[in-house]
C-alpha cells in the first residue's frame, strides 16, 4: 500500500530545447493520514447517493436526464472555448449565426458522445477502446478533425505557448503514451484494491489530463470519463452527475490543482478540490432535480384542462422535454401527430404560457419549453 502523502508525481524527461514529463504509475491501493480527505470521501459518497436516490423516484427520469447532458456538453465546451450559450446550443444548425456553427457542433459531438458512452459503458469497461470511440465522436467534422480522431498521437503536443520550448506544461512524449495508459487502464478496473472509488476518480482524470494522449480533445475526453466511471462502479445507478458547470465557474483553481500535483508531487489537495466539486455538483444537481419534478407535476395538472386531446398533448411536451427547442415541423416529425392536431396543440401550450414563439417570422417558427429551460 502506498501513502498519498509520500506520492511522486513522475520526471521530468530532457528532449533538448524542452522538457517532456512522464507521470509516475498509479495503479496501486493508496492510503493516507488526512481526516479531512476521509470526511470529504464520505461527504461525497453522502451527496451522490441523495441525488441518485432522487433521480431514481422520478417518472421518466430519462426525459430530464437528456436536457442534463446538453447542459453539461455546453459547459464543458466552454472550458475548451466555445462561445455558443445554452439557448444556441437547443436551436437546430440552421437557426445558428454562421460563424458559430463550428462551436455548435462541437457541443452537439459532445452529447453524442456522452449519450454513447452511457449506452457502452453496459457493454465494455472504461478501455483504451471506449475512450478513441468517444474521441472520435467527439472529434468528427469540428476543430481538430484533421488531427487522427480516435487515435492516440504520434507526435508532440503542449499546453500554452507556441512551442514545447515555451509551454507551460509539456505531457509525456509518444512513445511513452502506451505505458501510461496501460498503468491507467488497470488502475480503473483494478477491483481487488481498497482505495475508495471517489479518490480513484479523481487521480483517474489527473493522469489522464497529464498523459494528454490526444492531439486535441483532452479536456472534454477526460470530463467524459468521470459519470462513465461513477456508473460503472454503481456509485450512481442514473447518469445524472455532471461536474463540468464547477469546473468552469472555478476554472483557474481546477488548473493550479491538477499543476501543483505536478510541480508539489501535491495529489491529496487535487483530490480534495475534486471531492468539494462533487460534493457541490451532487447538491445543485438534486435541487434542479427537485425542481423539475415540481414543474412536471404541475404541467401534468395543466394537459388535462386543454382542449386538445390529453395524449397527443402529453407526446408534445414529452419531445419538448428532451429538445426544448423546436419547430412545428419537428414536432410533427417526432411526435407522428397530424400537422391540423400539431397546430391545435401548439396555440394550446401558447395560451397557458407553457410554450412561446421565439423569432417573430410569420413562417419557420421556433416554439420554446421556456420555463423548463430556466430550470436548467
Amino acid at each position: 500500500m502506498k501513502s498519498l502523502e509520500s506520492y511522486n508525481a513522475g520526471e521530468y524527461i530532457n528532449m533538448g530545447d524542452y522538457k517532456s514529463f512522464i507521470p509516475s504509475k498509479i495503479d496501486e491501493d493508496w492510503s493516507w493520514n488526512d481526516s479531512e480527505l476521509n470526511k470529504l470521501v464520505s461527504d461525497a459518497n453522502l451527496q451522490l447517493g441523495k441525488l441518485d436516490g432522487y433521480a431514481q423516484q422520478i417518472p421518466n427520469v430519462d426525459l430530464y436526464i437528456k436536457m442534463h447532458v446538453k447542459v453539461e456538453a455546453n459547459k464543458s465546451s466552454r472550458i475548451e472555448g466555445t462561445r455558443t450559450t445554452l439557448d444556441e446550443d437547443l436551436l437546430s444548425k440552421d437557426d445558428i449565426d454562421p460563424e458559430k456553427r463550428d462551436d455548435w457542433q462541437e457541443v452537439q459531438n459532445y452529447v453524442d458522445a456522452m449519450n454513447y458512452g452511457i449506452e457502452r459503458i453496459n457493454e465494455i469497461p472504461i478501455s483504451t477502446r471506449l475512450i478513441k470511440e468517444i474521441h472520435s465522436i467527439l472529434m468528427k467534422n469540428v476543430r481538430g478533425k484533421d488531427k487522427n480522431p480516435g487515435e492516440y498521437r504520434t507526435s508532440q503536443n503542449w499546453i500554452g505557448g507556441s512551442r514545447p520550448g515555451n509551454a507551460v506544461y509539456v505531457p509525456p512524449i509518444a512513445s511513452e503514451i502506451n505505458n501510461c495508459l496501460n498503468d491507467l487502464e488497470k488502475f480503473i478496473n483494478n477491483d481487488k484494491i481498497n482505495t475508495p472509488d471517489l479518490v480513484k476518480i479523481a487521480m483517474i482524470h489527473y493522469q489522464f489530463e497529464s498523459i494528454h494522449p490526444f492531439l486535441d480533445g483532452n479536456g472534454r475526453t477526460g470530463r467524459i470519463i468521470i459519470p462513465l466511471y461513477l456508473l460503472n462502479k454503481g456509485i450512481i445507478t442514473t447518469p445524472c452527475f455532471y461536474i463540468s458547470n464547477y469546473i468552469e465557474e472555478n476554472k483557474n483553481a481546477y488548473y493550479d490543482f491538477l499543476s501543483r500535483v505536478r510541480t508539489n508531487n501535491d495529489m491529496i489537495s487535487w483530490i480534495k478540490f475534486f471531492l468539494e466539486a462533487t460534493i457541490e455538483t451532487a447538491k445543485t444537481a438534486r435541487v434542479k432535480f427537485q425542481n423539475i419534478l415540481q414543474f412536471t407535476k404541475e404541467v401534468d395538472q395543466i394537459l388535462p384542462t386543454l382542449s386538445v386531446k390529453y395524449e397527443n398533448a402529453k407526446k408534445v411536451i414529452d419531445f419538448l422535454y428532451i429538445q426544448p427547442k423546436a419547430s412545428r415541423i419537428e414536432i410533427i416529425e417526432k411526435t407522428k401527430i397530424p400537422d391540423s392536431t400539431v397546430n391545435g396543440i401548439i396555440n394550446e401550450l401558447m395560451r397557458v404560457n407553457l410554450i412561446n414563439e421565439i423569432t417573430g417570422f410569420s413562417r419557420n417558427k421556433v416554439y420554446q419549453f421556456t420555463k423548463y429551460i430556466e430550470l436548467f
